[in-house]
């Protein structure tokens, strides 16, 4: 197989062995006695069909995510006159042949498939292949998967966040995350989840910084999260590693994770935190941006039709919503906190998921979505805990949840 051409996806989209499958049923169906024919041994086997060479690609449906080897109908013009020119008879392109769009639209490799050994090595990168592009579909936003991630009810959802300093953009000063373990609660025949209850959520700031070094810019506010933990600066990564390790599935090049990271419209973030913070996240994890979500949602006019909450004039398609304004066009409330003190940011990001999801149904229609006075009170018990906390020393320790 050659490793060294490039091609681009477009126009290769008929699966290799839906064409030998298709071509046997032909054959059946037509009662063609192939095996008695001259040029019957080259559809003696799978094998033998690979013999004369095909060049193939391997690609994902863009419509139902699978990952496929898949060649051009210029591949079988020139099988067929081969045949001829061998054979001197002629056989034309069967129905029945598996076609399908692509997903990818950069260049892939070129592989030439003369047998089943040569077939069965590019057949193994296909588990790769697929989630490759399912964590592609998942980060842009893409409605069908996301859905598919919820309705499951088996994974973890992880939403963090992280406050930078404006000064130096590798410096951290606090981080804050929430989790829902959907396949815990799923098992204890709890459905869906109560944020204030089943959200388990925390917000560390560090030590040396947290009463020296301020934002000015976009301001951060460290203390007005409730319950947090001022941690020295060299056990922050540990303390987010340990979260993370806690809730992950073991990493895996063909299947994804069973923790999905939620992030909003925070580009590059995981890659900050791996580069900075030397945080190790396994390749199989998936990320969702509710603010992707939340754009295509309302650029597909699920949302109907609202105000920009930044500037109360009418929304225009394409336009990104900020975290504060995507939750007040959910809830319809004003939530009253603060928001750049990352516990607040993590806990509204998980929040503003599962209320898209309430919003039109995306989830299991079957059970019933929590109410927005309901969900807004999880945001409102965190702010109440600020209230009771503005001492210099945070609270000890991160309140229970599931």
């Amino acid at each position: 197989m050659s490793d060294f051409q490039r091609v681009d996806p477009q126009g290769w989209e008929l699966d290799l062995q839906s064409i030998y499958a298709a071509y046997m049923n032909h054959f059946q169906l037509h009662n063609v006695p192939w095996y008695d024919r001259t040029w019957g041994h080259l559809f003696a086997s799978f094998d033998a069909f690979l013999a004369f060479g095909w060049p193939a690609i391997v690609v994902t449906d863009a419509y139902t995510g699978r990952a496929h080897i898949v060649t051009r109908i210029k591949s079988i013009g020139a099988f067929l006159k081969m045949i001829k020119t061998r054979f001197g008879e002629n056989l034309t392109i069967v129905d029945n042949i598996l076609c399908i769009t692509p997903f990818e639209t950069h260049t892939r490799h070129l592989r030439t498939i003369t047998d089943s050994a040569s077939y069965k090595k590019l057949y193994t990168t296909l588990a790769a292949t697929s989630l490759a592009a399912q964590k592609l579909r998942i980060k842009s936003g893409d409605l069908k998967w996301v859905c598919e991630l919820w309705d499951k009810r088996d994974k973890t959802f992880l939403a963090l966040d992280f406050e930078w300093s404006e000064r130096n953009p590798s410096t951290c000063l606090e981080w804050g995350y929430a989790a829902v373990r959907c396949g815990h609660l799923d098992a204890m025949g709890i459905w869906p989840p109560v944020p204030e209850t089943n959200y388990r959520f925390g917000h560390y700031v560090v030590a040396e910084y947290v009463d020296t070094v301020r934002n000015k810019l976009i301001p951060n506010y460290p203390r007005e999260f409730g319950e947090s933990q001022v941690v020295p600066k060299a056990k922050l990564a540990d303390i987010v590693q340990a979260t993370i390790t806690s809730l992950a599935s073991p990493d895996s090049e063909t299947t994804p994770n069973q923790l999905v990271l939620v992030v909003h419209g925070t580009e590059g973030e995981v890659d900050r935190i791996t580069s900075h913070l030397k945080i190790k996240i396994p390749h199989n994890i998936l990320t969702i941006d509710t603010a992707s979500l939340e754009k295509n949602l309302f650029s597909q006019g699920l949302r109907g039709e609202m105000l920009n909450p930044a500037t109360n004039q009418p929304r225009q398609r394409g336009t990104t919503l900020s975290l504060s304004g995507t939750l007040r066009s959910l809830l319809h409330a004003d939530l009253g906190c603060r928001w750049h003190c990352s516990g607040n940011d993590a806990f509204g990001t998980l929040l503003a998921l599962q209320s898209l999801f309430r919003e039109h149904e995306l989830a299991d229609p079957h059970s019933p979505p929590p109410s927005a006075p309901h969900t807004a009170a999880a945001l409102a018990s965190v702010q109440a805990q600020a209230k009771r906390s503005k001492s210099p020393s945070p609270l000890r320790s991160v309140p229970p949840s599931l």
